[in-house]
């Protein structure tokens, strides 16, 4: 951990400095960094290129880790578009070649073609994943970034209008004090939904996309993922769209729409697709392993308005049935209403689990269902039940 001489560390997000220079520094980055996406859209074709040849080139100067990690992130898309043009080049070359070849010759071609074109596919899967990977990395940066800036700006003006008496601005910090005089960082103005008052670390979040209504994580694996909630007409938007609203093939983590978060509903069930790349829900079939299950039993999932930690409790085996058909359907599950309800719903979960001993759950406590795809039968499930831990 970076310290100065004073004993104090500097921390933005998951970057430490060991000065308040750099840290200032590293504040100044961010400024530039938001002002450049402000006027500059780096999807459009040439942008990222641009950006990119303009920092290579000193003509735009970046003097902290987070500048860095603005250029490495620029390098991607740039890799990316040059993989895209690379691809349409190729594709007309082959056309072009095509035309002067024999019959014979066009079969050779086409075989030929299609297993590049196969390839390419592959790789395209392979570099939007590690894309989406990154994406979603530094979308937690600056939701961590955003939640130290504004508090900074907030503290910076209650100093500025003498409602603190000759108490320093402080920065957030690790495990000592830190004090941090003229951070001098502009306050964004957020409207506050209805309820609660949204946590400062995913204002930025929510405004971007009201749908945004939490993060999920679980230690030692790399779910860890924006949670998305639909409204109930289109409950299923999010099976087959990011969390930026475009269509993509992982989809998303999504809460059921039934679920009322704010007031914390008995059971609040989150989905994901099982992805063979390990994305989105990918990873619980390693629940199956008792030992991976008792080592990976801790499951943080904030809501926008509470962070909460949850320890799971069964690892259940679950069939959806058909419509008409009888069967214990355990995404039903969002309010017990009583007692006996939810002693029921905990019986018929206990006959799913795969694991040892009684679930440690009772009337009263809240409960947290993952729930993805599992092909050991038909429309068959795997499902995750935790159980709320206390404050």
């Amino acid at each position: 951990m970076g310290v100065d001489i004073m004993g104090r560390v500097y921390c933005i997000g998951k970057f430490q400095f060991d000065s308040y220079e750099k840290y200032q520094e590293a504040l100044d980055d961010i400024e530039k960094i938001r002002y450049i996406s402000k006027k500059m859209d780096i999807n459009e074709t040439g942008v990222a290129q641009k950006l990119y040849s303009l920092i290579r080139e000193g003509k735009i100067i970046f003097k902290s880790v987070i500048g860095d990690d603005y250029l490495l992130y620029l390098s991607d898309m740039v890799a990316e578009d040059y993989k895209t043009i690379s691809r349409t080049t190729f594709t007309d070359r082959m056309a072009r070649k095509i035309k002067q070849l024999s019959p014979g010759q066009v079969v050779g071609a086409i075989c030929m073609t299609g297993a590049v074109v196969c390839f390419l596919v592959f790789l395209g899967s392979e570099l939007h994943d590690q894309q989406k990977t990154r994406e979603l990395e530094r979308i937690k940066d600056e939701q961590e970034i955003s939640a130290a800036s504004d508090w900074l700006s907030a503290r910076f003006l209650e100093a500025l209008n003498g409602e603190e008496e000759e108490e320093p601005v402080l920065a957030q910090s690790g495990t000592v004090d830190n004090n941090v005089y003229g951070a001098e960082l502009s306050q964004e103005t957020v409207e506050k939904p209805e309820g609660p008052e949204v946590l400062r670390e995913y204002r930025q979040l929510y405004e971007q996309n009201s749908d945004f209504s939490g993060w999920l994580s679980i230690p030692g694996t790399s779910i860890d993922y924006p949670v998305m909630q639909a409204v109930p007409e289109s409950s299923d938007f999010y099976l087959t769209h990011n969390y930026d609203g475009e269509e993509d093939i992982n989809g998303s983590i999504f809460l059921d729409s039934r679920n009322d978060y704010e007031q914390q509903d008995d059971n609040l069930i989150v989905y994901g697709h099982n992805m063979k790349s390990g994305m989105m829900f990918g990873e619980l079939k390693n629940y199956l392993d008792p030992a991976f299950f008792q080592e990976h039993k801790t499951i943080q999932f904030n809501t926008i308005y509470e962070k909460a930690q949850y320890e799971i409790i069964a690892v259940c085996l679950a069939k959806v049935p058909a419509e008409g058909e009888e069967g214990f359907r355990y995404y039903d599950f969002i309010n017990a209403g009583n007692e006996e309800n939810f002693n029921s719903f905990l019986k018929n979960m206990k006959k799913m689990n795969i694991m040892d001993g009684d679930l440690d759950a009772s009337y009263g406590d809240r409960l947290l269902t993952l729930s993805t795809c599992n092909n050991y039968t038909e429309d068959g499930r795997l499902v995750l039940l935790a159980k709320k831990c206390s404050p």
